[in-house]
């Protein structure tokens, strides 16, 4: 049966984290495609600092390079607005009938599910892998799994709040998505760290 991964996100910016997370899930499930899927609005998130899609999707490219692996997939980008898990997974649904499909969301967004709009019918085709970062999600549900991966201290927000202030921040993402964030000038900055 053809196994197909969506990692979906913001990626605001995509950090060694998401590279870490995308590179575990990979290995544990080894599914004939990998899809990175930037959200254009995630309806459950803020949208301050959100800048515009085409950076981002530039970055995730880069990552996608490093990996290796992976397809970038443009379904909500190209929708606008707000759009919801639901939808985009029964496109790809529709468009592979057969194929066992999987969406990577980590512990804060498990924590979310009851709020997620049609939950019950995306459980009943979707397996959603739980990443962990270092808490345990246990889970009877048929429609979870889960995946540890080692605690990284990392998250969009602090790499944003990092360049506003100048601080460096090449530890906290790979090093084409650095050259990326300073040479465009993205998150307040562009002097070279």
């Amino acid at each position: 049966m053809e196994k197909i991964v969506v990692y979906g996100g913001q990626f605001n910016p995509i950090h060694s984290g998401h590279e870490m997370v995308a590179s575990e899930v990979n290995a544990a499930i080894q599914p004939d495609h990998f899809y990175f899927m930037p959200s254009f609005m995630s309806p459950l998130k803020k949208h301050d600092e959100l800048i515009e899609v085409e950076h981002r999707i530039q970055m995730v490219k880069l990552v996608i390079e490093n990996l290796g692996f992976g397809t970038l997939r443009l379904d909500e980008i190209e929708r606008k607005g707000q759009s919801y898990t639901y939808d985009t997974l029964l496109n790809i649904r529709q468009e592979s009938p057969d194929a066992k499909l999987y969406f990577v969301i980590g512990t804060d967004q498990y924590e979310q599910l009851d709020r997620w709009y049609q939950i019950d019918a995306l459980k009943s085709f979707v397996t959603f892998v739980v990443v962990n970062r270092g808490e345990v999600v246990q889970s009877n549900d048929d429609a979870i799994m889960t995946i540890s991966i080692p605690e990284m201290a990392i998250s969009s927000t602090e790499i944003r709040q990092r360049r506003s202030q100048q601080q460096t921040i090449h530890m906290w993402v790979p090093l084409n998505v650095e050259h990326y964030i300073l040479k465009e000038g993205l998150y307040g900055s562009n002097i070279r760290d």
